[in-house]
């Protein structure tokens, strides 16, 4: 994964990330602290938290939250949104992260499929697991294979706004489970031109077995699974699945 692309693409970030999800990933978010947690109000830190959309939701319910991602640009959005000025914006490799304790981890949008290195993906796990507290959840989210077989393929995408538009050529390896984006950036400059960048992003598939045996390697049981944005069994049209796991 290239970080890199990742600042360049932080002010479109939410645009491209949360079309029509924007006012339902922190309420249900939310829910699951709340419902699932057996820590009342826990602390809550983010891995991978991008712009903060979930985690500034998180903060302005009065919850005490911690913001971690690589990328500065990322950051500097995130904190610029963060309305009760109480979050804490952490610039670390959520892979080897090493803060506080808290009651609860999440990790939304995709950021576990974006860490393709199965070692790293379990080494994140240890990390949550000795930091969680007891009673605590650690919540994730994880794109299913008909995302990447059905929707995203080999096909081409574009996003046309006013002052930007992305092309995106996909390709997904079906045999290693990997998927691959050579995304085109066309920024409006000041002067009234774009400005080009170029980058590649990859991500990759990991079943319900995977992530779950991982999990339990490092400590954590499977509380629930659910499917995309609800409270019900996964079903074969899913997209995006949702793990809770405590401890």
């Amino acid at each position: 994964m290239d970080d890199s692309f990742y600042d360049i693409l932080a002010s479109h970030y939410d645009d491209l990330q949360l079309t029509g999800d924007t006012a339902s990933w922190g309420p249900y978010i939310h829910g699951l602290i709340t419902d699932l947690c057996r820590i009342k109000d826990p602390s809550v830190t983010d891995l991978g938290c991008g712009t903060g959309v979930i985690t500034n939701y998180l903060a302005s319910k009065g919850l005490d939250v911690t913001g971690v991602d690589l990328s500065p640009d990322m950051l500097a959005i995130a904190s610029s949104g963060d309305e009760t000025g109480t979050v804490s914006w952490i610039c670390a490799d959520i892979t080897c992260y090493e803060g506080p304790s808290c009651g609860c981890f999440i990790s939304t949008m995709d950021t576990v499929g974006h860490i393709t290195d199965e070692k790293d993906l379990s080494e994140m796990f240890g990390s949550v697991s000795g930091l969680l507290e007891d009673g605590g959840i650690f919540i994730l989210d994880v794109t299913t294979e008909r995302h990447f077989e059905k929707t995203l393929a080999d096909n081409v995408f574009y996003e046309d706004y006013d002052d930007f538009t992305l092309l995106w050529v996909n390709h997904y390896d079906r045999d290693n489970k990997i998927n691959h984006a050579e995304l085109t950036l066309f920024e409006l400059t000041e002067d009234g031109l774009y400005e080009r960048y170029d980058g590649e992003l990859t991500a990759r598939f990991y079943s319900c077995g995977e992530i779950e045996d991982m999990a339990g390697k490092a400590g954590l049981k499977t509380i629930a699974v659910f499917g995309d944005l609800n409270r019900e069994e996964p079903a074969d049209k899913d997209e995006r699945l949702f793990f809770v796991f405590g401890k």
